[in-house]
């Protein structure tokens, strides 16, 4: 064990250090930070606009009455909500190449809006140009949002070599012009070089290759969606973030470069869901609800039943740990958990903390993929408390009752090891 912690320390420490603080992996974080709230109101949109039953085809009686009261309020509000649903997440890709270009400014000190409306409009000439020269907007949804990543970064670069070595660089400066102008105007060519190297790229590839870039893009991504959007893929991931977050290193390392591909599956089960696929018939299992609603209960190492185990610990000290943790636990914020008991080179902690988190993984993919739960397709937030979130999810009430199976079998899992060390602390107390 200490040579483990000493390679760890000395040789994967470092190096996921320099990961969280790689710029594009931030900048691709942040963006899907600052998206969130409009994932979470179209999924709301779509929610309510899609009453989980029919209540032509049921009994008479209270859920009858209530799913026909939901239609109607469907139908009486469905020309708003659709809208608001269609404007936030089939737009997805084109707020993270905005996003990407926003937080890249910022890391670079950029005060202009200029590389930001550079990123959008070569994303946009990009994703809209089909093999017809005709224009469509499909590929604006989650099947663009990697070549949103793509573009964002390497139109945002070559605009700002362009700018930085002054290239084309129109001086107005002292000649009157309001400052705005004298910057708009004296960029003109770095925009101009890279708008038209986008569309003359873009169409050299529809001509020859008759395909456009989201479409290599997603070929080429294909086998690491697949690799992640299944059931070994799943564990392993949650095993090494947690293997990390033992030794301190914090989950962020490994579900930022993540992101993209829940965020991609969780757009297309959303289309999908939108146009009349049955919510256990999605394409995709593992998607940012997944992670963080069904297997990360309580925050990474699914420490929701670990705080109600501190909460009515017998030593002073645990349960001083859990009055102040239990509340941050049910919506997802264990950090206070984790510093405090403390969970991190923990050794009578670390094989709970390690597996707890994977074996959510494993039982909510075998009970999604086989038909049992449905899959998600909306997405309540990360830190929604998980029984509400998982409903809103996936408007199946099974999801419910998979949740709090899921918390009885993490705090069984702890348990064990949790009266362990709470036998020392009592121990320690006596003294």
């Amino acid at each position: 064990m200490h040579k483990i912690s000493q390679f760890i320390e000395e040789k994967v420490a470092p190096v996921a250090t320099r990961l969280s603080s790689q710029k594009y992996l931030k900048a691709l974080q942040s963006t899907f930070l600052f998206l969130i709230p409009f994932f979470t109101i179209g999924s709301f949109a779509l929610v309510l606009i899609s009453p989980p039953m029919d209540y032509t085809t049921m009994d008479p009686g209270f859920l009858c009455s209530f799913m026909r009261g939901w239609q109607a309020f469907a139908d009486y509000t469905g020309p708003v909500l659709e809208y608001v649903f269609n404007v936030t997440m089939p737009l997805m890709s084109l707020y993270v190449a905005v996003g990407i270009s926003y937080n890249l400014c910022k890391e670079y000190k950029m005060n202009t809006m200029m590389p930001i409306l550079v990123t959008m409009s070569t994303f946009v000439i990009s994703a809209s140009m089909n093999v017809d020269r005709t224009l469509s907007f499909a590929a604006f949804d989650a099947t663009g949002l990697f070549t949103a990543i793509f573009v964002g970064i390497t139109s945002f670069e070559l605009y700002r070599v362009l700018v930085e070595k002054k290239i084309g660089r129109i001086n107005l400066e002292g000649s009157g012009v309001p400052p705005a102008l004298a910057d708009s105007i004296g960029n003109l060519v770095p925009v101009a070089i890279v708008v038209i190297l986008t569309a003359f790229l873009n169409n050299l590839l529809l001509s020859f290759a008759h395909i456009n870039l989201p479409q290599v893009i997603t070929m080429l991504m294909t086998p690491l969606v697949s690799a992640v959007d299944n059931v070994w893929g799943i564990i392993i991931l949650a095993l090494i973030v947690m293997v990390f977050w033992w030794f301190g290193i914090h989950d962020s390392v490994i579900t930022s470069a993540l992101d993209p591909f829940f965020y991609s599956n969780l757009g297309a089960n959303a289309a999908a869901f939108a146009a009349g696929t049955a919510a256990v018939a999605l394409p995709h299992v593992v998607t940012a609800p997944f992670w963080w609603n069904f297997m990360a209960i309580g925050g990474s190492g699914a420490t929701l039943g670990l705080a109600f185990l501190a909460l009515t610990s017998k030593s002073k000290q645990l349960r001083t740990i859990g009055k102040l943790s239990f509340i941050p636990s049910l919506f997802n914020i264990n950090e206070p958990l984790i510093f405090g008991l403390p969970l991190m080179y923990n050794p009578i902690m670390m094989i709970p903390f390690i597996i707890v988190m994977p074996l959510n993984g494993l039982i909510t993919y075998l009970a999604m993929s086989s038909g049992l739960v449905a899959r998600t397709f909306a997405y309540a937030s990360w830190n929604m408390f998980s029984p509400i979130a998982a409903l809103i999810d996936t408007m199946d009430f099974k999801a419910v009752l998979l949740i709090i199976f899921l918390i009885v079998v993490d705090i069984l899992i702890y348990l064990p090891f949790f009266k362990a060390f709470e036998k020392e602390k009592i121990a320690e107390e006596g003294k």
